[in-house]
């Protein structure tokens, strides 16, 4: 691969998703979960194969619309 077609981009301190440890862009959908930030496909995907449902989840505070956080805290049906 050439350098001189490489193409340096700041991401200034942009967190990795926790399922995909790719970094999570700027304006990306994204979950602010308890254990970290995911991407929302990443995090929706690891919740339907846990649970059998999608994830309940609430919209950005402040006009945020890529933002979205854990509405519920599921536990598990061993107890």
């Amino acid at each position: 691969m050439d350098d001189q077609n490489v193409i340096d981009i700041d991401m200034k301190g942009a967190p990795a998703c926790g399922r995909c440890f790719m970094l999570v862009a700027r304006y990306a959908p994204q979950v602010q979960a308890p254990t970290g930030t995911y991407h929302r496909e990443c995090y929706e995907a690891w919740y339907f194969g846990r649970y059998g449902r999608r994830p309940r989840l609430n919209p950005g505070d402040n006009g945020s619309r890529h933002l979205y956080s854990v509405r519920d805290q599921v536990r598990d049906k061993a107890a």
